[in-house]
């Protein structure tokens, strides 16, 4: 049985990139054969009654950034042989990328042109649609709004869930421990990956 992770966090949050990069990357590459990841890119956003759309804590750029990722998540769902969603890629980059920090001016598409590197980015960005911050296209709407409606009750963000457990805060607004270490132990299949011995099950 697999452990559920979600994160809830947004796209141009420096706590949310930071643990990204580091603790969700470190998961994914220790142990992702007990992993069931899924990301919320919603975090502290909130409905734009004027224009449909969304506000965003940092920024238009972010509501795109969050958009993106979610159309990611949405049409590449599928899993490679060592269980990595295939969307995790275009993620993992995208949160690692000095060209997705933007937060003023007209987002700069070439990252996330980059990052699709794999995927196809026509299906991104037709899901995103012309406007991404409003959720504009067929299905970007509903998208976020389904995004929005199942991200957790949080006090910040990144705020981490496993198996239905939220890891406890740091004291700073930050979820404490070892991310690997915390799936490892609660994992209930009959073998622990060898990674996990290394984490300190």
């Amino acid at each position: 049985m697999s452990v559920s992770v979600q994160l809830s966090m947004e796209a141009l949050c420096p706590d949310c990139i930071n643990y990204s990069s580091t603790q969700i990357s470190a998961l994914m590459s220790a142990v992702p054969s007990i992993v069931s990841l899924s990301i919320l890119p919603f975090g502290n956003a909130s409905p734009n009654p004027q224009t449909g759309g969304w506000d965003c804590q940092h920024g238009v750029n972010e509501c795109i950034g969050n958009m993106y990722l979610a159309c990611a998540q949405s049409h590449f769902p599928d899993m490679d042989a060592d269980n990595i969603p295939q969307w995790f890629p275009f993620y993992e980059c995208m949160e690692a990328s000095t060209y997705n920090k933007g937060r003023y001016g007209p987002y700069n598409t070439t990252a996330a042109i980059a990052c699709a590197e794999g995927l196809f980015w026509d299906v991104i960005s037709d899901c995103a649609g012309p406007y991404p911050e409003l959720g504009s296209s067929d299905d970007g709407n509903p998208l976020m709004q389904s995004i929005a409606d199942s991200t957790p009750e949080h006090t910040y963000v990144p705020w981490v869930v496993v198996n239905g457990d939220t890891v406890p805060d740091d004291g700073n607004g930050y979820p404490s421990g070892d991310l690997t270490e915390i799936v490892c132990k609660a994992y209930e299949g009959e073998e622990l990956p060898d990674a996990c011995a290394s984490a300190g099950s």
